[in-house]
């Protein structure tokens, strides 16, 4: 009796696929934005990236790597094919953690005149940008809605406390498009220029003084 087709990626971690011959850049606006294995620039909603003929041309060429790295598996031998749905999962992870993972890098240290209750509340406004964020993706549902959660609340936490205070009610307002920008600022300089501050006026939500 056949299975439902799984595949033996899904239990990995999403940085163990080395050699991929398509390199993820990031999101904006529920796009995906990817250069593929001829070099090209490709930006693809939601419904484009879950497409087996999109995901081919992507991969070009290289359909090898898909066949050893997400394989479908049925009755616990290999299929011959690749899993559409695991590759697509893996592309979407791959473009949030290029947006908005960032370096444990930053230039001073949390004010200690902060009180806790202030810290608290600030904790909370950025827990709910968060969600709002993760929200814009369309991830609800899946692993990769908790990541990117998770990853914009370090991103705002980290930038927050210790580089640029941030205008946390503004951007609790604020579009999730306009969000998002602040956070691939701050996720890019973070990687390029670590323990160094943000230039001022650099992100659309710091505090003005």
């Amino acid at each position: 009796m056949n299975t439902h087709p799984r595949t033996t990626a899904e239990a990995r971690s999403p940085a163990a696929f080395p050699g991929c011959p398509v390199r993820p850049v990031g999101i904006t606006a529920k796009k995906y934005h990817f250069v593929d294995a001829l070099g090209r620039t490709r930006v693809l909603s939601e419904h484009e990236i879950s497409q087996r003929h999109i995901i081919s041309g992507l991969f070009g060429d290289h359909h090898n790597w898909l066949l050893t790295n997400f394989p479908n598996i049925e009755d616990g031998e290999p299929t011959g094919t690749w899993s559409a749905s695991s590759v697509s999962d893996w592309l979407k992870h791959r473009a949030l953690s290029a947006s908005f993972d960032i370096c444990e890098q930053f230039p001073i240290a949390e004010s200690p005149e902060i009180s806790t209750a202030q810290r608290y509340m600030d904790s909370e406004t950025i827990r709910k940008i968060s969600f709002r964020v993760a929200d814009f993706t369309s991830t609800r549902g899946t692993e990769i809605y908790d990541e990117v959660r998770k990853l914009a609340q370090d991103v705002l936490l980290q930038c927050h406390r210790h580089d640029h205070p941030l205008d946390l009610q503004a951007m609790l307002a604020a579009p999730e498009d306009e969000i998002i920008n602040d956070l691939r600022v701050i996720r890019t300089h973070a990687n390029n220029n670590p323990g160094q501050s943000l230039p001022t006026g650099a992100l659309r939500f710091e505090v003005k003084v």
